[in-house]
């Protein structure tokens, strides 16, 4: 840098994905009166109880937060911005589906359905932006905002252009942990010169078109959709790259994550009670 620094041989970039809170700029909150927040700065449900909180999203942190307030005396509406998410939630949780926001008015939110509710508070539980904007342009990484792309990375976190920068655990709807450890396994076997990279051309050509995220199968660029079936395989794939020894119970790992995925969508509120039982049935 022009203020000077030290110089590295390998770079791993371990920052993921949770530190910068989206909320997208169709939804104009000026109007609202209430206490609007991203799910990021979600802290306490005593916070609001009493109150009447309206809760974008219906991924795991807007199920999960949604639950809590109703634990804590807090009246929820959950607005499922994905019409393909089926989790079941008690019935005294108001689910608004099948329509988009209208508009917020100072103490209500209005749908495109003309349904009208009032409200005292707004969490948005509507992701985040997959920021590298603290690493220099030198480094050639893109990130294709709104798709949350990061271009490009070969075999999901080598920089295609210097592999021996590595940008770890960038996947969303996965197992952090499990991703972490086998993208490092992975890693330190590339920059202790275990494996042999193809070439630059090649590896440019392994990335995925980041332009239609319905095409894109593992191992690829994208960081914005990973599903049960296509992390294990993409487990697979990068331990065999690197010439490591698959995990003899890498299966088990799948069906117990598919087991609880299952349960989650039908016992939402006991299911991590039910975690030793899921354990029991695979082995």
């Amino acid at each position: 840098t022009e203020k000077g620094g030290e110089v590295y041989d390998v770079v791993a970039v371990c920052t993921g994905n949770y530190n910068t809170p989206y909320i997208p700029q169709e939804y104009d909150t000026t109007p609202f009166t209430g206490t609007v927040l991203h799910s990021y700065y979600y802290d306490d449900p005593l916070d609001f109880e009493g109150q009447t909180v309206l809760v974008v999203g219906f991924a795991s942190s807007a199920l999960d937060i949604a639950l809590d307030l109703r634990r804590h005396g807090a009246k929820t509406i959950v607005y499922k911005r994905n019409v393909n998410r089926t989790n079941t939630m008690p019935e005294d949780v108001v689910v608004v589906t099948d329509t988009s926001i209208k508009c917020f008015r100072k103490n209500s939110v209005v749908f495109e359905s003309h349904n009208e509710y009032d409200i005292d508070s707004i969490i948005f539980c509507t992701g985040y932006k997959g920021d590298v904007s603290f690493l220099d342009e030198a480094c050639r990484l893109t990130n294709f905002w709104p798709r949350n792309v990061i271009y490009p990375c070969y075999n999901l976190c080598l920089n295609a252009f210097y592999p021996t920068m590595a940008l770890l655990t960038r996947a969303f709807t996965i197992l952090p942990f499990l991703f972490s450890e086998y993208q490092a396994q992975y890693f330190t076997a590339v920059v202790s010169g275990k494996v042999k990279l193809p070439s630059l051309e090649e590896r440019l050509d392994a990335s995925c078109d980041y332009s239609d995220l319905s095409k894109v199968q593992p191992p690829c660029d994208t960081f914005s959709v990973m599903t049960a079936e296509s992390q294990f395989e993409y487990f697979r794939h990068v331990l065999s790259s690197g010439d490591i020894t698959l995990p003899s119970n890498l299966h088990q790992q799948y069906q117990l994550y598919a087991n609880i995925g299952l349960l989650r969508k039908t016992n939402l509120e006991n299911y991590r009670n039910l975690y030793d039982e899921c354990v029991k049935s695979i082995l």
